[in-house]
């Protein structure tokens, strides 16, 4: 293995101990991969609890772990941009703290790699399930499936696959990516915002000339006391982001077709930035009750109404209609039904 070249496994981690002792169980996967020529970039994103003391533990036991200290700085996308300048890698791989992979999955994705040379990124299966080990969805691309049996390899440009991402994301990628494509974008961004690294992540999708898929398997859990989960005013980032992406989409002329479903996505993270910023409106500054309403006020009038509506019919429809005929009036309704 050592002839093979070097891959960077990218984990930020924040309170990992303190929110399921993701220390030991990501570390527990990623030391014990097949394939051994790996450089662990391990980011301690400002841990208040023993997650960098543990982290410094793995690194005394194996010369491939590199730990980082870096200050928090309250958004995700500055650790994983803080990982990314730091991997040396020819390829490299994004993992979740809290999420697991099975053993030859970095393996495999890379001979497939191997096998496919004009691949820039190769995902696993994406198995996403709950705490409880209950099945939410598993995928392979962007195709559902309910067993790995069924697993089929795939390929499709980059192109395609920003495109599946427009209003909702019909593609999941998890996966092994040619350093000069991962690269392509820093997780830095231009401002901060709760979900910047999805805009980032589409970027770089467009940066692959094709994606293909293994056999191997990614799971991913979703923790329903996660921060992502939590109630937060960090949760209105979604609106200001899906004003950015509307622009992104139609400047690369991939909205209009998915434009339905951009729109009443947007206008539902409209109502719930709404909804948020009514529940946190008494503990926030009036600076920040006043950067927080320009934001909303610039999501309504972004939104295709028209389409919106057209996508109701019977009473909903004249519910909505009347709702979205003034900003005033859909804030007064979310605040006097919060």
């Amino acid at each position: 293995m050592q002839d093979y070249p070097l891959i960077s496994v990218i984990t930020t981690y924040y309170n990992s101990v303190q929110l399921g002792d993701f220390v030991k169980s990501s570390m527990n996967c990623l030391l014990n991969q097949t394939y051994s020529n790996i450089e662990f970039i391990c980011v301690n994103d400002g841990s208040l609890d023993s997650t960098l003391e543990e982290l410094l533990y793995f690194e005394k036991q194996d010369s491939r772990v590199k730990v980082y200290t870096k200050e928090n700085q309250k958004y995700a996308q500055y650790s994983k941009a803080y990982g990314q300048d730091r991997a040396s890698g020819e390829f490299i791989f994004l993992f979740d703290h809290d999420d697991l992979i099975e053993l030859d999955t970095i393996e495999k994705c890379f001979n497939t790699f191997s096998q496919s040379p004009d691949l820039d990124i190769v995902t696993p299966i994406v198995d996403t399930r709950f705490t409880s080990g209950e099945l939410k969805y598993m995928i392979n691309l962007d195709i559902r499936f309910e067993n790995h049996t069924q697993f089929i390899s795939r390929k499709i440009s980059g192109e395609e696959a920003i495109k599946k991402t427009v209003g909702k994301y019909d593609i999941h990628i998890r996966g092994l990516y040619r350093k000069e494509v991962f690269k392509s974008h820093s997780f830095r961004f231009t401002e901060p915002l709760l979900n910047a690294d999805e805009i980032v992540e589409r970027m770089i999708f467009e940066n692959a000339k094709f994606i293909g898929s293994c056999d191997a398997v990614y799971t991913h859990y979703i923790h329903p006391d996660s921060s992502a989960k939590m109630p937060s005013v960090k949760k209105i980032d979604i609106v200001r982001t899906d004003v950015l992406l509307r622009n992104i989409f139609i400047e690369k002329k991939i909205y209009e077709e998915r434009k339905s479903i951009f729109e009443l996505t947007a206008y539902r993270n409209f109502v719930n930035g709404l909804k948020t910023y009514h529940y946190f409106f008494k503990s926030m500054t009036a600076e920040q009750q006043s950067f927080q309403k320009q934001r909303l006020l610039q999501s309504y009038s972004e939104l295709d109404k028209e389409n919106v509506l057209s996508q109701f019919s019977g009473v909903t429809k004249m519910y909505n209609s009347i709702l979205l005929s003034s900003f005033s009036l859909i804030s007064a309704f979310y605040k006097f039904k919060n």
